[in-house]
């Protein structure tokens, strides 16, 4: 058998191309459910310092900064497992050494269906959104289930 003469699009693939051409949408833009009320740190906060802010606050994440710039972000996850797991001391380490250096980000215009595609594909629950290279919010998960549970459901039937 050698190579076939033509394509066939998978599933995903086609749910791919439809986010792209505005064909699958929710209805609600990232901007209608994202916090603007982002908590940012600088890559030189201690770990510890990071986490207290972020149990004070009930937040999962905290978007990392170095003036304007984004550089990073912290989850409880990477707390979970960079800093506890591995016996990491957060009194002396700092966030640069932890955090997700390689973000993956959204615009406040897209459909919140290309924020699920895009959080399921690279396993994250944290969006920051981004107008150019300026930070505007960050969409959640949980800011996608308090505005409609259902939209999780569609993506789970669509997959």
């Amino acid at each position: 058998m050698g190579k076939q003469p033509f394509y066939i699009p998978t599933a995903k693939d086609l749910r791919t191309e439809f986010v792209h051409l505005g064909i699958m949408d929710t209805g609600y833009k990232v901007s209608d459910l994202m916090n603007e009320n982002v908590l940012t740190v600088t890559s030189n906060t201690t770990l510890r310092s990071c986490a207290k802010v972020m149990a004070t606050k009930k937040i999962g994440s905290v978007i990392v900064q170095e003036g304007k710039k984004v550089v990073g972000i912290l989850t409880e996850q990477d707390l979970a497992r960079k800093v506890v797991a591995q016996g990491v001391d957060a009194d002396d380490s700092v966030v640069a050494e932890v955090m997700s250096k390689k973000l993956v980000t959204i615009m406040p215009s897209d459909d919140v269906y290309t924020a699920m595609v895009r959080m399921s594909k690279y396993n994250i629950k944290h969006l920051p959104v981004m107008k150019g290279e300026q930070l505007v919010g960050i969409l959640t998960v949980k800011d996608i289930i308090r505005a409609n549970p259902t939209l999780l459901e569609k993506m789970n039937v669509e997959r």
